[in-house]
This record gives C-alpha cells, structure tokens and sequence, in this order.
C-alpha cells in the first residue's frame, strides 16, 4: 500500500475510519456468496481469514457503501479543489481515472483493518457460517 511516509500517514488515518459497525452486517448481507465462495475454496487448505480477505477482494464490496462514497466524494472534491472546469464533466473525469484505484484502496485497506480486529469478528463469521451451511444441510431443504 503505502510507499512513502505521506501515504502510510494517509493509509493509516483511513484505516481506523472504517465502520467496524458495518462488518457483520455486511458480512450477513453477503451470506450466501460468502457460504458459496468458501465452499468453493474449501479444499485450497487456506484459513478461515484470508478466505473473507480473498472475498472481499474477489466482490470488491466497502463494508459501509454509503461511508465509501461520502469518502469518495471527499477524494473527488479534494483533487477538483483547485480546477476551474465545468463540475459534471471534473466529476466525470475524476470517476473515469480515479475510481477503480480509489476502490482497489478501499478493499485493502478493509483487508488490512480485518487483521487488526480478527479476533473480535472471526468467531462470529465462523459461527454465521457454520448456521448458514447446517440450514442449507437440513433435510427440508434438500427437498
């Protein structure tokens, strides 16, 4: 992420700005994906964290997307600042170069923020998981 002392101080100012409200939300919001994804890679022999790291990055989901486009509205406002150009068409041009890079930062920074607070999360996901896997495994639903 960070190459410079600049952008570890930015890397790290954002990192403790994600929502750690918004994990198990988002986490039960995406279930089933989540459910699909790690069966899919069940046999690959990787832990249970970098298999939702690998997740996040796969679907490329903000645990918060209304905090991720305010954030990115702050991004889009900072670089047009000091442009004197028609708003929509800055806009357009800030989206076009800078959006999927702004994301890309965004996914990994929730990755790294993972790190810092898995063990808080990850036996709450296990067992959302593991509900979610016996519930599809019962016999009414193999009807």
């Amino acid at each position: 992420m960070a190459v410079d002392k600049e952008s570890k101080k930015q890397d790290e100012l954002e990192l403790y700005q994600i929502d750690e409200k918004a994990i198990m939300p988002f986490f039960r919001e995406h279930l089933e994906e989540l459910v699909r994804f790690v069966q899919e890679h069940k046999d690959c022999g990787l832990s249970l964290l970098v298999l939702i790291k690998q997740f996040i990055r796969t679907y490329r989901l903000p645990f918060n997307m209304h905090r991720y486009m305010e954030v990115q509205l702050t991004f889009i406002q900072q670089s047009l600042h000091d442009k004197m150009q028609d708003r929509q068409a800055a806009v357009s041009h800030w989206i076009q170069e800078h959006a999927g890079r702004h994301r890309d930062r965004m996914i990994q920074l929730q990755c790294l923020y993972l790190d810092k607070v898995k063990d808080r999360f990850l036996p709450e996901i296990e067992k959302l998981l593991e509900k979610s896997i016996e519930t599809l495994k019962s016999p009414k639903n193999n009807l």
